[in-house]
């Protein structure tokens, strides 16, 4: 059977979006359950008050950089689905930028293809851009960021993480590898970065000779101050600045709050998939204090740092481990963070040897049953109105158990691949097998 080629699949993607964009108005209309994301609405009601000169943070629940509004006056102007149709553009140049970065990576063109179908057809993602939510922008800006590193463009990759890091604070979880990514013994003296190829061992040229044992994070901490890492952070830095100075001058302590604070002492008493909502929702009446509202970002950081320190030179595999670890150690966790991580599942698979009959099928049926497991105890508590808190907050230690014996497995199976490394080192790594 022939193989699909990506035009085709993409060209295929983009009907089933606007699909279900046009299915998405008709189900607002004529049902009672919507098919928007009520996301959407915060951001279509924040973007027409922008429009009428107006702030932003008016409407109640935008938590969010002013650009996102921004981007979205057309819903005043234009149509009201605009925003869908740029969130569902967004998803489908992800899909193209996983398929620029594993060319890159040397992955023979039938895996660039099924890695391309695991992102565009997964229906966690194929429904979010369509329902009016903003993740695949976030997601777009990531993996080009990712693309810039690879290709030595250090600028270019500064300038899109300062501006994805004001667009939506989390990815600055991404910061610390990245810059231990720009070793100056990789990125020096003018020349291109050595990349890594998948299946052969092949590696760009031209390169020099590093020992192997000064290939470790730990060693690349000795050597913090390079020209790479101070343009990185003096670009990337500046652009975060210039965005956040911009918004704070035009709307003031409200957008400080409401998009940067509130998200580093949130808490939300609603029932997520987060073991601390029980704590939270039991003791909400009181005020928290900010140790206590800081303290369960003891876990996550904990569990970043050994991440990075682990795997921050195979850079795809470590922001995919971070983003997973960051999500499930989370004080909130709704469905939409997962969108978080898929996005660069395809980047990690070509490296891993894991068999989808065996492990890979139970790592996603143990996933998702843990995921149904918890969502049949919130539809009794959220529409049937049966006090099952405790069992729905037992349902949230089962998903993060599930999550974290994922993540296990799928570290176990995956084949140490750098992004950069010298022709000397070539024969010192495993290399993926070839799947076609």
């Amino acid at each position: 059977m022939k193989m699909v080629d990506s035009r085709s699949i993409l060209v295929l993607s983009a009907l089933l979006r606007v699909v279900l964009i046009v299915y998405g108005e008709w189900q607002d209309k004529h049902m009672e359950v919507r098919y928007t994301d009520v996301d959407y609405l915060v951001f279509s009601d924040a973007a027409e008050l922008m429009a009428s000169g107006k702030s932003p943070y008016g409407r109640a629940t935008y938590r969010y950089s002013p650009l996102l509004a921004f981007l979205l006056l057309p819903n005043s102007y234009f149509h009201p689905s605009w925003g869908k149709f740029l969130f569902s553009s967004a998803d489908l140049l992800v899909g193209v930028f996983i398929r620029t970065f594993l060319r890159q990576r040397g992955v023979p063109e039938k895996t660039c293809t099924y890695g391309i179908m695991i992102w565009l057809f997964n229906p966690f993602t194929f429904t979010i851009g369509t329902r009016g939510n903003c993740e695949p922008v976030v997601c777009a800006m990531i993996l080009w960021i990712i693309i810039s590193v690879v290709k030595g463009n250090v600028v270019q990759a500064a300038i899109w993480y300062g501006l994805v890091v004001h667009f939506r604070i989390y990815p600055i979880i991404y910061a610390l590898p990245i810059l231990l990514v720009l070793d100056p013994r990789i990125f020096g003296s003018g020349k291109k970065p050595c990349i890594h190829r998948w299946g052969s061992g092949q590696l760009e040229t031209p390169c020099w000779s590093v020992s192997l044992n000064e290939m470790s994070p730990w060693r690349a901490l000795k050597s913090i101050f390079s020209k790479e890492r101070i343009l990185f952070g003096l670009v990337s830095g500046s652009v975060f600045l210039f965005c956040t100075a911009l918004s704070f001058y035009l709307y003031k302590w409200e957008f400080l709050h409401e998009a940067i604070l509130y998200h580093l002492t949130r808490t939300d008493p609603r029932h997520n998939f987060s073991i601390y909502f029980y704590h939270i929702y039991l003791h909400f009446e009181r005020e928290f204090s900010l140790v206590e509202k800081l303290i369960s970002f003891l876990p996550q950081l904990t569990v970043q740092l050994v991440l990075v320190l682990s795997f921050a030179w195979d850079l795809s595999f470590c922001l995919f481990l971070q983003t997973v670890a960051f999500v499930a150690f989370n004080k909130v966790i709704t469905a939409q963070y997962f969108v978080w991580f898929f996005c660069l599942l395809p980047l990690i698979l070509p490296w891993s040897k894991m068999q989808l009959k065996w492990e890979g099928l139970g790592c996603i049926v143990l996933w998702m049953g843990a995921q149904t497991h918890w969502l049949i105890w919130a539809y009794l508590l959220e529409f049937k109105g049966k006090n099952v808190f405790l069992q729905l907050w037992f349902a949230s230690l089962v998903f993060l158990a599930a999550n974290t014996f994922v993540l296990v497995v799928i570290i176990r199976c995956h084949l140490y691949s750098p992004l950069f490394i010298t022709p000397k080192q070539a024969s010192s790594f495993p290399i993926a097998r070839k799947h076609d």
